[in-house]
């Protein structure tokens, strides 16, 4: 039983992550397409906006897709496991974490300008993106077990109510026919399995979030500030490499968010050498997806990286180029949540290597000191700090700088940390696809979103045209089954891949 909810599971999490890059590109696209039409173009008062302040707002709407694509992590990946009774709790909680999670971390106001705009600073850092994971899957495990073990209860106290109302015909005491104890515990479903259960599992997953990850995750980032500001006087290099990895190990959560606070100090003081490397080992992360799904195309490594993988890891540089630099991490995220035991390693790896390089080298993006940035409203690097704009302030350390001692030094480095990242990522989901094959656990997945969008339509066209007269009532066209993304099959152990 154990190896068939493994298989299934995986199943679903290729599902889900496939669905979250439609929500993520819809965000994206449609946001870059208001800020185009109102910041390049000059059009103004779209969507209803009728005051000047509201133009730049407007346009963050659509980013909903990629700034909480988690939310719907939680939502979609608890429906594939758990169906309609976990929609409703894993939506509360999703937002809930999102927006109102106890107090806030040290800077993660950072969030307010990267991730999403909480309700006065709300946490929604202090989980990270892959407590949003955890929080789905033991959210619609504690659902469908209880409703398992509600169905199990109500064989066992039916059959017990069964023979109390056998005994009481037997004494000759009227008792209708067609009474059974089961059917008597089933009039109270519609109460247990819709306002009992989901609310019980809803509470369950709570306290395992709350107590399990954010307070002692947030306890630890607070922790290690003072270590990392004291190591960042001894040795660069090896502040740099710590914060790789705790940029690596939760990209948006607590851990991360730490070495950005020693970052924002370092800045204010003067020094833009840390907030340098921080920008760089972030930026590593969304290229980090790319190399590795090369990798294994190259050498048929690390089990079969379907359609949507390669979506997701190209996404990312892609948004690079666009100088979208939010957008070029924001890919890499779904992509960890299909394996995070062999992709998280990666990015910590990765990441500290880009760090410990640009450290090594001395590079300093002495812009964030000295220049305005490319986009902006006039003002400067620490005035958006002051006013707690961190999304263009730490992550452009490649559309500002001088290009021979900043710009192009960082291009290499980054991409050499993402090279190190993927190879090994490529070692450890290698590891992985062993020990799965040995299983029988491996799931091989074909998911391709664009091509099952591509059937979708075409199954709507032809009986469309045939109702029209302009196709023959026998014409088939491209009919293909779209009910799955990832018609995944099972490997069993040994055999060739």
């Amino acid at each position: 039983m154990l190896k068939n909810e493994i298989i299934g599971y995986r199943k679903n999490i290729h599902r889900a992550t496939a669905i979250l890059f439609i929500v993520q590109l819809f965000g994206a696209l449609g946001a870059g397409f208001f800020f185009v039409v109102q910041n390049i173009l000059g059009v103004e008062h779209i969507l209803g906006a009728t005051e000047p302040q509201n133009e730049n707002i407007l346009w963050f709407i659509l980013f909903w897709g990629t700034d909480f694509f988690f939310v719907a992590l939680a939502v979609v990946l608890s429906y594939l496991i758990a169906g309609l009774p976990a929609v409703a709790p894993a939506m509360a909680l999703g937002i809930y974490f999102a927006h109102f999670a106890g107090t806030p971390v040290a800077a993660v106001n950072m969030y307010t300008s990267y991730f999403a705009t909480p309700l006065n600073h709300g946490g929604g850092v202090n989980i990270g993106y892959m407590g949003y994971l955890i929080l789905a899957v033991f959210l619609s495990y504690c659902i469908k077990y209880l409703f398992i073990a509600w169905n199990n209860c109500k064989e066992s106290l039916g059959a017990k109510m069964d023979r109390s109302f056998a005994k009481r015909r037997e004494a000759g005491k009227k008792m209708p026919e067609g009474l059974t104890g089961v059917g008597i515990l089933e009039q109270v479903d519609l109460i247990v399995l819709v306002l009992i259960m989901p609310v019980v599992a809803a509470a369950l997953t709570f306290l395992l979030v709350h107590y399990g990850i954010e307070v002692p995750f947030n306890a630890l980032g607070e922790a290690l500030q003072a270590p990392l500001t004291e190591l960042s006087g001894v040795s660069v290099v090896l502040c740099a490499a710590c914060m790789g990895l705790m940029i690596g190990f939760d990209l948006i959560g607590p851990i991360s968010m730490s070495a950005f606070a020693v970052a924002v100090a370092a800045f204010f003081d003067g020094n833009a050498q840390l907030m340098t490397i921080y920008g760089a080992c972030f930026i590593t992360i969304g290229w980090i997806p790319l190399m590795t799904v090369l990798l294994q195309k190259i050498t048929k490594k690390g089990g079969k990286a379907d359609t949507d993988d390669f979506n997701l890891a190209a996404s990312g540089p892609i948004n690079a180029f666009f100088e979208n630099v939010k957008l070029t991490v924001a890919f890499s995220m779904p992509y960890a949540y299909r394996s995070p035991l062999t992709v998280i390693p990666g990015y910590m790896l990765g990441a500290a290597a880009t760090g410990v390089l640009t450290a090594a080298f001395g590079i300093v993006n002495t812009a964030y000191l000295t220049e305005l940035p490319k986009y902006g409203n006039g003002e400067t690097f620490a005035e958006m700090f002051s006013r707690e704009e961190i999304y263009i302030s730490f992550t452009l350390p490649l559309r500002s700088g001088d290009w021979l001692t900043c710009r192009i030094p960082l291009f290499f480095i980054i991409l050499f940390g993402a090279l190190v990242g993927g190879a090994c990522m490529l070692l450890f989901k290698e590891l992985a696809y062993r020990a799965q094959k040995k299983r029988g656990t491996y799931v091989e997945t074909d998911g391709d979103m664009v091509l099952e969008f591509r059937r979708y339509a075409q199954k709507l066209w032809v009986p469309f045209k045939q109702s029209r007269g302009k196709l023959p009532e026998n014409y088939a066209g491209r009919e293909e089954s779209t009910d799955k993304i990832s018609s995944g099959t099972v490997s069993k152990g040994g055999g060739k891949r």
